[in-house]
């Protein structure tokens, strides 16, 4: 929960009101140095000597409140939103005041997802936009809309158009000479990037927007920024950037009352860091702790939950027992009261892991029952989520509704066949229990985790097409890195898992042309066909938009050309039929052995998949670059800039596959587009 009180601190800083300011005058200057907290920036708007009053002139009442409005939405903060809301809805009707209006609906837009979904928010930000036509004249007003949807779209999990909106509202503040703006663009697209996997990127923007705020004293971003630079660099698994990324979000956000969370979070952030790191619970107890009583103090009893959980961790590895079960029982409770299944279910499993190794089992087994039915639970939400959100979305397409609802009935489908599946293993694990005893409630405890892996898998399926979702994908990754590991390191011959990334080639013409629905139906189609292709235990992954990565367990390098091959033809040798017509699709692929090298970590050989993709786009399209070998000492410099020279120079092997010879229609600007 933020503080809404200025504190002393802050009235005593130089960035306050000047003497004589003028409202236009903290607002250019907030323009171009951003500010350096929210209380400060509130503080001196609210001393401006020209502040309006009633009888001011509408364009002067519009300018104040918009701009409380911004400040209360940067600093996420309900009560002030509320009322600016109330004073912009009032003048749109007793003044006539569009731009009024137009804000008012941005923020509506804004506050409705956080209550509900984002589908709901777009009704507002579609009455919103509505209104720009009428505001041509208004130069701020495009980059607002842009920036309500990118924000509207990130949330959705719709990554890739959230970038593309703030790129656009990007160069729209750049046009006006609106360095804040810029930064606060680049600012939203840092966890964007990490999001839609491409991690170098969100690393690069991140460090550009932080450096670009320091240069000007942009303070009350700074703490943000810095906080998804460290979540960046763990998926890098670059932990000593890491780690100084969430020290610098710890300092910028300590004595900022505005920036309380982003305080709580870094604290936290920094006690999960301590607990990838061998003999570090001390300092896993240390950060925690703090983030707890902070959390506490400020009566947010939800923010509790992830410091206790770590607090509950680093109690059991001490031999704590008692004191971490205690914990953890807190953080569930905490949890429960504020129904957050998610943290529930996973705190609970950590909660399992602790009873399992202090040999307590039945209490284990009974907390692993509770998990599962609260999974199924969620599993059974999460379907009808997807079925509303199919039909909402294709409510002006009968067409488009039709793939909606036969996704939705066969997801359905598969979840009562796990339930099914789930109920009967739990039972006869039960029945294991109770006949043999504890020496056998081991093996009931791993049937029933196998049940809850299953309903997990439903879980964690993209409602679309089917297909894995990118949290699934990150944690198989993550559970198959360890042992590729050891492998690389032990006997330097590893089999490996095959990673093939797939980007499907001129997609948005495919939208253009055909209508999104055809571009749903286009995706479904390729899901179906490449999970004709695949064996079991291997996984397809629908990474992002048109964006997916095949998984493909115990495959060498050697197999990767021919494997490529497979895909190229299975996708691009007959067209998708939509509504009586053929589109026809293709797709490039990026294909790399993980580890690609001794000692690699996932996120490094699907960033070299992600290279390879780009150069087979690059190169023209419906191909496939293949590398069947990286050598250990190769030049990372060269890799990254160029595979053909890297190539050339010995570092890798690379085989390029030509996908089925098939003529796509001309698209003019949009190859140019596609090509950058």
């Amino acid at each position: 929960m933020k503080t809404f009180l200025l504190t002393g601190l802050f009235l005593l800083l130089p960035a306050l009101a000047i003497a004589g300011e003028r409202v236009d005058d903290v607002l250019r200057d907030q323009r171009l140095h951003g500010y350096r907290s929210v209380d400060s920036a509130v503080g001196r708007l609210g001393k401006a000597v020209d502040v309006p009053g009633p009888d001011a002139p509408l364009t002067q009442r519009w300018r104040y409140q918009s701009a409380l409005l911004d400040l209360a939405m940067a600093g996420d903060r309900v009560a002030p939103i509320e009322a600016a809301i109330k004073s912009l809805e009032a003048m749109a009707t007793n003044d006539a005041c569009t731009r009024c209006r137009f804000d008012a609906l941005l923020a509506r837009a804004n506050l409705t997802v956080r209550t509900t979904t984002p589908a709901a928010g777009q009704v507002y930000l579609k009455q919103a936009a509505a209104l720009l036509p009428q505001l041509h004249d208004d130069a701020s007003a495009p980059g607002a809309l842009l920036s309500a949807q990118a924000w509207n779209a990130g949330v959705d999990g719709r990554f890739n158009v959230a970038i593309e909106k703030r790129l656009k509202a990007y160069a729209l503040a750049a046009a006006r000479h609106d360095e804040a703006e810029q930064i606060r663009q680049l600012a939203g697209m840092t966890p964007l990037n990490a999001n839609l996997g491409d991690v170098r990127r969100a690393v690069e923007v991140g460090e550009e927007a932080y450096a670009r705020a320091n240069a000007v004293n942009y303070h009350a971003i700074m703490g943000t920024i810095a906080l998804d630079l460290g979540h960046a660099y763990s998926l890098l698994d670059d932990r000593p950037h890491q780690r100084v990324a969430l020290e610098r979000a710890l300092a910028l956000s300590e004595h900022d009352p505005g920036q309380l969370d982003t305080h709580i979070l870094a604290l936290n952030n920094l006690s999960d860091y301590y607990l990838s790191q061998p003999g570090q619970n001390q300092r896993v107890l240390d950060y925690a702790r703090r983030a707890d009583a902070l959390a506490r103090d400020a009566g947010s009893e939800i923010s509790r939950a992830a410091p206790l959980a770590n607090i509950g961790i680093a109690l059991s590895r001490q031999g704590k027992v008692d004191a971490s079960v205690t914990t953890l029982r807190e953080a569930i409770d905490l949890s429960e009261r504020h129904a957050n299944t998610v943290y529930v279910i996973g705190i609970t499993q950590e909660l399992v892991k602790v009873m399992q190794s202090a040999g307590r089992y039945r209490e284990a087994l009974a907390q692993l029952q509770k998990a599962n039915a609260l999974e199924a639970d969620l599993t059974r939400q999460q379907r009808e989520k997807a079925v509303l959100d199919l039909q909402e979305k294709y409510a002006a397409e009968r067409k488009s509704q039709q793939i909606a609802q036969l996704s939705a009935q066969n997801q359905i489908k598969q979840a009562q066949l796990a339930a099914e599946s789930w109920r009967n293993r739990l039972w006869i694990a039960l029945a294991a229990m109770l006949a043999l005893g504890s020496v056998l409630l081991m093996h009931s405890i791993r049937r029933t985790r196998q049940a809850n892996r299953l309903l997990a898998r439903q879980s964690s399926v993209d409602p679309l097409t089917g297909a894995f979702n990118r949290r699934h994908a990150q944690g198989l990754l993550d559970h198959l890195q360890q042992p590729a590991r050891r492998r690389a390191t032990d006997t330097g011959q590893e089999v490996g898992t095959g990673l093939l990334m797939l980007d499907l080639d001129f997609f948005k013409h495919i939208n253009d042309t055909w209508g999104h629905a055809a571009g749903d139906a286009v995706l479904v189609a390729v899901a179906q066909r490449l999970r004709g292709l695949l064996r079991h235990g291997d996984a397809i992954v629908r990474w992002g938009g048109e964006e997916f990565v095949l998984i493909l367990h115990n495959t060498p390098a050697s197999a990767l050309p021919a494997l490529a091959r497979h895909v190229l033809h299975a996708i691009g040798d007959a067209p998708v039929r939509f509504a009586d017509q053929p589109v026809p699709v293709t797709v490039s692929i990026g294909a790399v052995n993980f580890p690609a090298r001794p000692g690699q970590g996932w996120e490094a050989a699907l960033a070299l998949a992600d290279l390879a993709l780009y150069q087979a786009k690059a190169g023209g399209r419906n191909q496939a670059f293949c590398l069947t070998r990286v050598s250990a000492d190769a030049d990372s410099a060269r890799l990254a800039r160029d595979l053909a020279r890297a190539s050339a120079a010995g570092d890798v092997d690379l085989e390029v596959i030509a996908g089925p010879v098939r003529v796509l229609p001309a698209i003019g600007e949009e190859r140019v587009a596609l090509s950058a």
